[in-house]
């Protein structure tokens, strides 16, 4: 196995509100967002990279959304991929433009205001969760991780977000 995005990974961001459609695609231009280290989010004592929330505290954004790239030597020598997500509360993970998992969120379309099924608490907020996930979505060279979080209630008072990728490979 190896290790193709190491948590506390460097990820783009953008944090007000509203998002360009295309966002999750490869070929999409996040050169205006700002970087940071993950764990990114706010309101809790292990995040790195602090995050907006929006203008009120008691009205805080939804939806914070997320990128990074990493490299595939040789996407056909991969037989397996495990993701493993650190989300509070919700998240849609997209690779290369396509939905590859969708964690604690609503089936069908997700909009911006789109609320996470549950609120992320306690011990939760500190674990990775893990998923096998489609490797045939990976390409060889760059590939594009583009993740939307989504809060479970518009006064939330912590965010968070960190990833990480496995891929087996023969």
């Amino acid at each position: 196995m190896v290790t193709v995005l190491p948590e506390g990974s460097a990820y783009r961001y953008w944090d007000q509100g509203t998002v360009a459609s295309g966002w999750d695609d490869s070929g999409f231009n996040d050169g205006q967002w700002p970087t940071g280290t993950a764990p990114l989010g706010y309101g809790d004592f292990y995040i790195v990279t602090n995050v907006g929330y929006g203008p009120s505290q008691q009205s805080k954004y939804i939806s914070t959304w997320f990128r990074t790239t990493f490299d595939v030597a040789n996407k056909d020598a991969v037989t397996a991929a495990t993701l493993e997500l650190n989300v509070d509360d919700g998240a849609v993970v997209f690779i290369n433009g396509n939905e590859w998992v969708r964690w604690n969120m609503p089936d069908g379309a997700i909009m911006t205001d789109t609320l996470a099924s549950n609120i992320v608490d306690g011990g939760q907020e500190n674990m990775f969760i893990g998923f096998t996930v489609d490797p045939s979505m990976l390409v060889t060279g760059k590939n594009v991780l583009a993740v939307e979080v989504h809060q479970a209630v518009a006064n939330s008072s912590d965010l968070g977000f960190d990833a990480r990728l496995t891929l087996t490979q023969n």
